[in-house]
């Protein structure tokens, strides 16, 4: 016993996992950082379609207030525009400045200042995008609130100003108005009424592929081995190419599986909703899962005895990295960077064009099966060249034998 505790290759699982987890540590948890902390082009839309001035003035407060790198805004000329980019999933939310809200204003200043008649208060309009996530979402509307109460303040403190001057006082009907003269008319833009998961549905699909992926690259790797063990034991065991493209096989059958229990559950049980066929989200989910079970197979060829020391980071990078849990605009850089190179994140955009924008091609599924394709052929590339590398080895080895 102290004989091999002196050695230090004994030691060395225990400091290097030990160290492996410290800098997880400090890779994932600025990940939870908040929000605003690394807050970075967060794409939010403003339609001015006002024919007045007021408009404008809105448009200045947010090159004032927002002239940093938090946000990224677009200006588009009209609301059908801004239907239109955010059904392609290219914005958290928009601004809708209407065509009478100078007019609003001024119905509502003439009513206030001459106490006459009344009204209503003048109304911008807030559309969602809430298929891109709980955070994302939240964003959106809290950024937009803002833009809408400042606006709303501003002209407060001008219409009380100018009473103030005309030595004139609001009447008890119409404090409340003067008060607050712009309120926000806040609607859903996707119209997904229910069992939406806060949109999370996409990012849970491909965790369980990303799961399924690791778990079954291992334990079918492990199981095929003790199965092949005993075929020893009746002289006919299959070579390790064979057992190669057996994993092949069996991962296939894997991902089969788990897309087929993902829609039972997701859509059967749960009945959430979504925008495509189930036939082809099923058909997507079993290419997100066999293809991150080809890519930890790739890994384990690659790095042999290290692959799980690869394959574990490599998961949890991918999972935070997704965009799915935590928008990317709220991500330190360093997962921005990871989430270029990982399939996690394309697989979470693809599966939510799918489940929320109509599987539009322009909301991600096009670039998502690009880069879907592209590590589904190097890994299997990849794999062959090693089925090939020890079908040769095997050939030479019954060659000498020979």
């Amino acid at each position: 016993m102290k004989k091999i505790l002196r050695l230090r290759t004994t030691w060395f699982p225990i400091w290097l996992i030990s160290v492996l987890m410290l800098i997880m540590i400090c890779i994932y948890l600025p990940a939870f950082g908040g929000g605003t902390n690394n807050l970075t082009n967060a794409p939010l839309i403003v339609v001015n379609e006002d024919k007045g001035p007021a408009g404008d003035d809105i448009l200045l407060y947010l090159v004032d207030k927002y002239n940093g790198h938090s946000f990224k805004w677009s200006v588009v000329g009209n609301q059908e525009q801004a239907m239109q980019d955010i059904r392609d999933n290219e914005a958290y939310g928009a601004l809708v400045i209407p065509s009478d809200f100078s007019n609003q204003l001024d119905e509502l200043h003439e009513v206030i200042v001459n106490d006459t008649g009344k009204t209503e208060a003048a109304t911008l309009k807030i559309l969602l995008n809430e298929g891109v996530g709980p955070t994302a979402t939240m964003i959106a509307d809290n950024t937009l609130q803002q833009v809408v109460t400042a606006a709303s303040a501003e002209f407060s403190r001008n219409l009380k100003q100018e009473l103030k001057q005309k030595g004139l006082s609001v009447s008890a009907d119409k404090v409340g108005l003067a008060e607050n003269p712009v309120k926000a008319a806040t609607v859903n833009a996707l119209g997904i009424s229910k069992n939406l998961n806060n949109g999370m549905t996409p990012f849970v699909l491909v965790l369980i592929s990303s799961i399924a992926g690791i778990m079954g690259a291992n334990m079918i790797y492990g199981y095929l081995q003790r199965g092949n063990g005993t075929l020893k034991n009746t002289g006919i065991p299959l070579s390790n190419s064979q057992l190669l493209k057996m994993e092949l096989l069996f991962g296939a059958m894997l991902a089969f599986g788990v897309a087929a229990a993902s829609q039972l559950a997701v859509f059967g049980f749960f009945g959430s909703t979504h925008a495509s066929s189930i036939w082809i989200i099923f058909i997507f989910c079993f290419f997100c899962c066999y293809t991150m079970y080809l890519v930890f197979k790739t890994l384990a060829l690659l790095f042999g005895g290290w692959g799980m020391l690869v394959m574990f980071p490599v998961n949890i990078m991918g999972i935070f990295s997704s965009g799915g849990a935590l928008p990317l605009s709220t991500l330190p850089e360093v997962h921005r960077v990871f989430s270029a190179i990982l399939p996690t994140r394309y697989m979470v955009d693809g599966m939510r064009a799918l489940l929320y924008y109509g599987g539009r091609m322009q909301a991600g599924l096009g670039s998502a099966l690009l880069a879907i394709s592209i590590y589904f052929v190097a890994a299997i590339i990849i794999i062959m060249v090693f089925v090939d590398i020890k079908k040769r080895k095997e050939n030479a080895s019954s060659t000498n034998l020979s």
